[in-house]
């Protein structure tokens, strides 16, 4: 998400956020990002969009990686060799002076550690859980872990 706010930022993009078909949730056509998260309109000064409004857009061609220029029933199965190269690709793009020529880039690739610090910590100053996600972290944190040192793993 860092990487590609960051790039948004760039390249006067809108950024948005279609974390639809999560393995998070029961039902594939459902953007995650709001369940888990107070909706926000902007990050630093790039416009978002990353609730329901998802189900209405329809991005416009060309896009980049190219991959996803094949009509969409050749879009069904990724092979992991194709997510490989498209997260190449991205960080190329993502690290380049310019913009792409596509209309839309999709970022569906892990691009973990490609971006700064700073970037991250905009997203997580940004990003805030819904209140009944955060009352059970801190109900967790309390029971659990208060006046503790703590380290976190994600696996």
């Amino acid at each position: 998400l860092a990487s590609a706010w960051r790039y948004a930022q760039r390249t006067g993009r809108t950024l948005a956020i279609d974390w639809r078909g999560s393995c998070y949730l029961d039902e594939p056509f459902r953007n995650a990002f709001p369940v888990f998260f107070e909706p926000i309109k902007d990050i630093a000064g790039v416009r978002v969009i990353c609730d329901d409004e998802i189900n209405q857009l329809s991005f416009p061609g060309p896009f980049f990686p190219s991959w996803w220029n094949k009509p969409s029933i050749d879009c069904v199965y990724r092979p992991d060799a194709q997510i490989f190269r498209e997260r190449d690709e991205l960080s190329e793009l993502f690290q380049a002076e310019h913009d792409s020529e596509a209309n839309t880039v999709v970022c569906d690739a892990c691009l973990m550690w490609r971006c700064d610090q700073d970037a991250e910590r905009q997203i997580f100053r940004s990003i805030k859980p819904r209140s009944e996600i955060q009352a059970r972290i801190d109900a967790l944190y309390q029971e659990h872990f208060e006046g503790r040192s703590v380290i976190g793993v994600h696996v």
